[in-house]
């Protein structure tokens, strides 16, 4: 059986989340997050979409906890869906800031 490719590339603005931030899974230690997404649905209204993101590399953790609340960003990662609650979720493997959107 071929690999199955999951891979996203995404950009909105950062949504910190309330409560606790930080949790563990098998994979490890990692960060979570939203990625607000503004834009004209195909019926014309407008929606907001909030994408969950999970950070599990420490470099990328410092760099977003150091971002402020909507600031504009582009992130690469793997669509992937948690074992215990079954929750979709983006697993960040790359993200910059982005001067505009």
């Amino acid at each position: 059986m071929s690999k199955l490719v999951n891979d996203v590339y995404l950009s909105g603005v950062v949504h910190f989340l309330k409560g606790e931030s930080y949790g563990e899974s098998r994979l490890g230690k990692y960060f979570e997050f939203s990625l607000k997404r503004q834009y004209s649905d195909t019926d014309g209204c407008d929606r907001v979409d909030y994408l969950r993101m999970r950070v599990f590399d420490p470099a990328i953790q410092e760099w977003i906890v150091k971002q402020e609340e909507g600031a504009p960003v582009w992130i690469a990662g793997e669509l992937r869906s948690s074992l215990g609650s079954g929750r979709i979720y983006v697993m960040v493997s790359k993200i910059q800031a982005l001067n505009q959107l």
